[in-house]
């Protein structure tokens, strides 16, 4: 036994003071202090002999099995191969099922038990886990053989519908003037002859239907150019205010104070009918844009001016009309006063809405030139991050030292796609065998190519054109293993 680890001597060696130990328990021990553990002699790993009998000692020893349940008890040198085929021996599912079975037992558990066990279709001839059976059923049935409806031939079913919209000469397809009136359908190797025999009766439906894109186009401009005399009448008359002379005789005279109070109401009614009118959309866009609040203010200014003047000018008017009514001197400088008093008033709110157009505007410019500055500086950022990551991806693939792990994401997914012709194949970024080596990349095609169609993946390497091409040898000499690795499988080729 070694005097250190108090066991049976593993690769027995004697020092200079003929003392017995493990090989690796004494070197770690004067590693620490180099003196012999028994009597403390000055020793070195110099100082240390094989004892090949020794260890001829220890292989003759008699040992029991390990293994919980076997019996057997064999010299120390068969005890390893013993182990190695012990029925008792507890072992792991090769298959990856998480399950732990006695190895006599594994023939049972692969035969029956085992959920991953590899199964073989009896359609496609493929091997697929057990457990993925219901997810290779769906899978399968994109290679089942079956019949196209018009040219009678068969094809895999993920081919069918490629077959069917651009390439069986029986299928049926609609005639290219189907828009203007030809909607009659034709084998696809008739189409060419239908095109030459119908070219009259193509050009009649284009007539016809050119024609009656030109009445309808011809009733919308006389609908649009009534609407615009109606537009412009309406302003007219909304904009114009009746003179007092042309008041019809039935109408009730009312006396000055309430003929002027009146007038500017319906003066001001008019006017803001107008501008409603006018900037009805921009009033909806003032709660969010300021330039609209400056412009229907600025609108309704000039139109409020106009209708002062007119105002006084009705006014006026009425002042001076033969309207015989008691004291009307005293009337009419009464109306004066409130025509001016009003008048006043109207001027003080146009200034203060002068004011605050010159601040809104003012402050719009600001508002305008800061989101400039702001969309510029981000501009520059987005600039800056997206050059920092490139920079960063050609340096990982620079870096990778020859060890490149291409990750591919939504297999399943780009797997269906590729069996119908959407997807089939996939190119990793270029790598580097090292930082100032050959560059490759990976073309993967997921649904296999030639021979190996629906049933492999097909896997290439590619040689790029790289930086460092000129210092290289060529041609390219090395071994490539590429692992394909999954959720169940480890593959190496």
């Amino acid at each position: 036994m070694c005097p250190i680890c108090l066991l049976a001597l593993r690769d027995p060696v004697q020092t200079s003071c003929g003392h017995r130990f493990c090989h690796l328990c004494i070197l770690r021990c004067i590693r620490n202090q180099a003196r012999c553990p028994v009597d403390q002699i000055p020793l070195s790993s110099k100082q240390l002999f094989q004892d090949r009998s020794a260890h001829r000692e220890v292989l003759d020893l008699k040992v029991k099995c390990s293994n919980d349940g076997c019996d057997v008890v064999l010299e120390l040198r068969h005890m390893q191969k013993h182990h190695d085929i012990c029925p008792f021996l507890q072992v792991p599912c090769k298959y990856y099922c998480g399950v732990t079975f006695a190895l006599s037992e594994s023939h049972f558990h692969y035969e029956s038990q085992c959920t991953h066990r590899p199964v073989r279709c009896s359609v496609c001839q493929q091997t697929y886990p057990l457990n993925a059976a219901m997810a290779h059923e769906e899978d399968c049935k994109q290679h089942e053989p079956v019949e196209c409806e018009h040219c009678k031939h068969k094809f895999k079913r993920y081919r069918l519908n490629q077959h069917i919209s651009g390439e069986c000469p029986q299928a049926p397809i609609k005639c290219v003037f189907d828009n203007v009136g030809c909607h009659k359908q034709h084998p696809r190797h008739h189409i060419e002859e239908h095109m030459k025999k119908s070219t009259q009766v193509h050009l009649q439906y284009l007539l016809s239907t050119v024609t009656a894109l030109q009445k309808q186009s011809n009733t919308l401009q006389e609908s649009l150019m009534k609407a615009q005399e109606n537009f412009k009448t309406f302003n007219v008359i909304s904009s114009q205010s009746a003179p007092l002379s042309q008041v019809p005789p039935s109408t009730k005279i009312l006396d000055l104070d309430e003929l002027s109070c009146t007038i500017t109401n319906i003066n001001l009614y008019d006017s803001d009918s107008e501008i409603h009118h006018d900037t009805s959309p921009a009033t909806e866009v003032d709660e969010k844009d300021e330039f609209d609040e400056i412009a229907l203010i600025k609108a309704s200014h000039k139109q409020l001016e106009e209708r002062y003047g007119r105002s006084a000018s009705s006014s006026s008017s009425v002042a001076s009309s033969p309207v015989v009514l008691p004291n009307t001197f005293n009337t009419t400088d009464v109306c004066t006063c409130k025509a001016a008093a009003g008048l006043k008033v109207l001027q003080n709110k146009h200034t203060d809405h002068d004011e605050k157009i010159v601040s809104l505007d003012h402050h719009v410019r600001e508002l305008v030139a800061k989101m400039e500055n702001q969309v510029l500086q981000m501009k520059d950022i987005n600039t800056k991050l997206s050059a920092v990551e490139q920079r960063l991806e050609q340096q990982e693939l620079r870096c990778c030292n020859g060890l490149y792990y291409w990750k591919i994401k939504e297999y399943a997914k780009l797997r269906r796609a590729a069996t119908i012709g959407d997807m089939p194949v996939l190119h990793s970024p270029g790598f580097y065998t090292s930082p100032q080596g050959y560059r490759m990349c990976i073309r993967a095609n997921l649904d296999g190519v030639e021979n190996a169609q629906g049933t492999h993946l097909s896997l290439f390497v590619h040689i790029m054109k790289g930086e460092y091409d000129d210092f290289l040898t060529w041609p390219f000499y090395g071994t490539i293993t590429l692992t394909i690795i999954n959720q169940v499988f480890v593959l190496v080729c």
